[in-house]
């Protein structure tokens, strides 16, 4: 082999090696699809769960059309007695993201992260929406990875509710789309809930979870009568405080009622004066946890007791509601609070110390 060929060919093989290993190497402990070298090349993928963990044996599956038109998928394992729903919604296969040094993330990483919670799978329930009639089917093959107790897969087209994804952080269209989502959690939660104590909302595209952090909510759940609702930091890795909907009232003004001419600038005041929850949480430990008045959904506890009682994401401003008209601010997450603030046990509340959930960095 001539020598230029022979320098052109081990310079191809160096380049190639970096790159295998700038990505099956990434340091992080999350799940990504490309950590080794036979899921990087598509000969199968990595999980973070062991041989103990492996579908249950004997489970009734079953696939229908509701009235409405609507697909729903459904496994449920013998004898089967969850206590803890886990939901999400997802549009694509673009909602699971993509993060730093990985390729598109896809259910399969989504799952590798639960496995990981500290969770007993086989008491868990799983049910996901989803606007993709491919992502529907291939979710069916996916979920058998887990010992879920039940799994609900739920299939309608997308209505257009809201604004579209690549304009999710535009203000101009915050209502719009988070009216929209309020309507499709309530559809999800109110489908999927059956007889569990707790439901965990997690957003598609939340790629790690800080150890212990899910059993920390629920121990808190059981334990403080009012911790209805529990969330917690969440960050992407250049952003200390990405869920900025999670949040405590500084001005005590702001509790009372509000003119009609003053509510844009009571919305300003707020805006300028509400409390984040870095700096809420600052020189707490991990077994704190320190009330809100607002929470967001990426990682999201709620008492199904509350759902059960009448709590729902509320689909327009909540927050000073006349008969003539919406209020001034509360729409999804942020309304759920003040909803929820005259039922048994519907008090908010943010976990302290080092318990985070991180977002993907594209997203």
């Amino acid at each position: 082999m001539p020598r230029y060929s022979l320098r052109l060919a081990t310079i191809s093989a160096s380049v190639l090696l970096i790159w295998l290993l700038w990505y099956t190497l990434e340091p992080r402990k999350t799940a990504y699809s490309c950590r080794t070298f036979k899921s990087c090349i598509g000969l199968g993928r990595t999980n973070s769960y062991g041989p103990s963990l492996t579908p249950q044996s004997q489970s009734e599956d079953s696939l229908v059309t509701l009235r409405d038109g609507t697909l729903r998928y459904q496994r449920i394992a013998s004898n089967a007695d969850p206590s803890l729903l886990i939901l999400v919604l997802n549009k694509d296969g673009k909602s699971w993201s993509s993060d730093f040094r990985s390729t598109p993330r896809s259910l399969y990483d989504f799952l590798d992260l639960l496995a990981v919670t500290g969770l007993n799978i086989s008491t868990v329930s799983l049910g996901i929406w989803t606007a993709s009639s491919e992502q529907f089917r291939n979710m069916q093959v996916a979920v058998d990875r887990l010992p879920f107790a039940r799994v609900a897969i739920y299939h309608q087209e997308d209505t257009s509710e809201g604004a579209a994804y690549e304009n999710r952080h535009n203000p101009q269209f915050q209502l719009a789309r988070r009216s929209g989502l309020a309507k499709l959690r309530n559809r999800l939660m109110l489908s999927a809930l059956q007889d569990e104590e707790h439901i965990l909302w997690l957003d598609a595209d939340v790629v790690e979870l800080s150890p212990g952090i899910a059993p920390t909510m629920l121990k808190h759940s059981a334990s403080i009568a009012n911790a209805g609702i529990i969330t917690a930091m969440c960050h992407q890795n250049e952003m200390d405080n990405y869920d900025k909907n999670a949040w405590k009232l500084a001005s005590p003004e702001l509790l009372g009622s509000v003119p009609d001419d003053e509510r844009e600038a009571t919305v300003a005041k707020l805006v300028a004066t509400r409390v984040f929850v870095p700096e809420l949480i600052r020189g707490t430990n991990d077994s704190a946890i320190v009330p809100v008045d607002s929470v967001g959904g990426t990682i999201l506890l709620i008492r199904a007791g509350l759902v059960r009682q009448g709590l729902t994401f509320p689909h327009y401003n909540i927050v000073g509601t006349t008969w003539g008209e919406t209020g001034w601010i509360g729409v999804e997450t942020e309304g759920l609070c003040y909803a929820a603030r005259e039922l048994e046990g519907g008090g908010c509340y943010v976990l302290g110390g080092g318990h985070h959930a991180r977002h993907t960095d594209w997203g």
